[in-house]
């Protein structure tokens, strides 16, 4: 990133088909006894001795599934109508147990495989300057698990779920200095010390990104089916969920150019700035030069020693430029919709909403003036960031155990306000201090008379500014980033019950 990171100042139906397993972790429909279920116990009755059958399925631990038949008869005769008049019923209770699953424990495994389009922004706010990756593509293997139990009268769910991603073919990010603005270098002062000026840097790079990979995992409580409307089961969890993606890039090209002066073209709204050049003659002074007006010229005194561009260079960067690794962590609520449209088909849906935190660790490897591997890093705790995650799944049965299951998913996390830290390459810095000393101590002065704030030298003052500004090279700016993520989906895969 050209742009320095401080500044040194001279309806619920209409949900289903939309909402459900976010970022390939959630649940399928099948996770919670879908109508295709088979439970394949052989009923029997038996006198409870005051005229009445009770039909016993196997599954009366939790109360759910036993039903009573009174037959209205005595003992003599009573076996021969009960069978006969409750062959249908029988059918009815067993398909209706069925599709409540109630009374169902045990695990269930999911595996799909997603393809997912994502985007991540991160923005500066005293630096002006923004950094976008733009349409990552992501090919994402899910696993997913889950355990039903009971707890006495009710029943729980512990699920946990993994993931892993790679980049798919090439995206493409943008290092922008230039749409908020720029960034200031320094102030221009005349003899009299009156500012006659600023110096504004602007830079925009363009780069392809590859070869990124994704890790993710979720751990989480339930309780299944806590709620129901109509035919509409809803179950409520908590968890935690750990989001962690590396993105680089590779062959970024870009323009950096400083400007000095700004004039509007008349007739038009179109503003265009004059390039920064710095005159420096032959006793020691220097002069930034500009136009007055947009058809002026520029004159330059006697006595030029040298001109320079300043920050005006068009530039390359073949190897990796960036490199950034970014991890969203944290806790959340989510609630599950289940609806069974007949014994083989299902649709299930989840909303989820995380209170994760942030952090974002970085590396510009062609910034001499920063230190290498960690070049920056941008932090926000628990809480202080949002992730929403949203996501449909159909789910169909092929066999009693296995269903099919297609979906998509949408992600978002959002944080606002993190602090950033810079870790600046302090041998870069003192390298130029300590040449710049040695200059002045040759011309007979001393290291006072470099530092003093009238007649010194504006860089070595700027220098030590920074040192005592950013203990030990390291420049803390709080509340200072605000960066997204977003991803849509879509997967296709299979669940297993046992």
């Amino acid at each position: 990133m050209k742009s320095a990171r401080f500044l040194v100042g001279c309806s619920v139906w209409a949900l289903l088909p939309l909402v459900a397993n976010a970022a390939g972790t959630y649940y399928t429909g099948t996770s919670y006894q879908p109508a295709q279920s088979r439970y394949g116990q052989s009923a029997s009755y038996t006198n409870n001795g005051a005229g009445n059958y009770v039909r016993q399925t196997g599954y009366t631990t939790n109360g759910y599934a036993s039903t009573r038949y009174n037959t209205g008869y005595g003992n003599s005769g009573a076996i021969l109508v009960q069978g006969a008049a409750q062959q249908q019923p029988n059918t009815q209770q067993k398909t209706s147990a069925k599709k409540s699953g109630a009374g169902k424990t045990g695990f269930s495994l999911s595996g799909d495989i997603s393809h997912e389009y994502a985007m991540w922004k991160m923005e500066m706010k005293e630096s002006k300057s923004m950094l976008h990756y733009d349409n990552i593509a992501w090919n994402v293997l899910d696993l997913n698990g889950k355990y039903v139990f009971n707890m006495g009268n009710t029943r729980g769910q512990l699920d946990a779920g993994f993931r892993y991603g790679m980049q798919w073919g090439e995206s493409t990010m943008v290092d922008d200095d230039i749409t908020k603005g720029g960034y200031f270098i320094t102030q221009w002062i005349d003899s009299e010390n009156n500012v006659i000026g600023s110096q504004i840097g602007h830079a925009l790079s363009v780069g392809t990104s590859d070869g990124g990979n994704m890790l993710g995992f979720n751990v989480g409580f339930g309780l299944p089916y806590a709620f129901q409307i109509g035919s509409l089961k809803i179950t409520p969890s908590i968890g935690y969920r750990y989001l962690k993606y590396k993105l680089e890039t590779k062959k970024n090209y870009g323009l950096s150019v400083d400007t000095a002066a700004c004039f509007t073209v008349p007739g038009s709204d179109e503003v265009q700035c004059d390039p920064a050049v710095i005159v420096h003659y032959d006793n020691g002074t220097n002069q930034i030069i500009w136009r007055d007006s947009i058809t002026g010229n520029v004159d330059i005194a006697d006595g030029v020693e040298y001109i320079d561009t300043a920050g005006t260079y068009y530039y390359q960067q073949p190897g990796t430029s960036h490199s950034y690794e970014v991890v969203w962590s944290g806790p959340y609520l989510a609630m599950d919709m289940l609806y069974e449209i007949n014994d083989k088909n299902s649709v299930d849906a989840r909303i989820e909403l995380g209170m994760p935190g942030y952090k974002a660790t970085g590396d510009q490897p062609y910034r001499f003036d920063w230190q290498h591997p960690k070049s920056l890093e941008d932090n926000a705790n628990v809480f202080g960031a949002l992730h929403l995650g949203l996501g449909a799944n159909w789910s169909t049965a092929i066999s009693d155990g296995v269903s099919f299951v297609v979906g998509v998913t949408y992600d978002y996390y959002n944080v606002s306000g993190a602090d950033a830290k810079t870790y600046l390459n302090g041998a870069y810095y003192t390298g130029i201090y300590n040449d710049l000393l040695d200059q002045w101590i040759g011309d007979g002065k001393t290291e006072s008379d470099m530092l003093d704030p009238d007649t010194g030298d504006p860089t070595a003052i700027s220098i030590k500014n920074i040192e005592k500004t950013c203990s030990g090279w390291t420049c803390d700016t709080k509340s200072e980033i605000d960066s997204f993520y977003r991803s849509l989906g879509v997967r296709v895969g299979i669940n297993a019950r046992f």
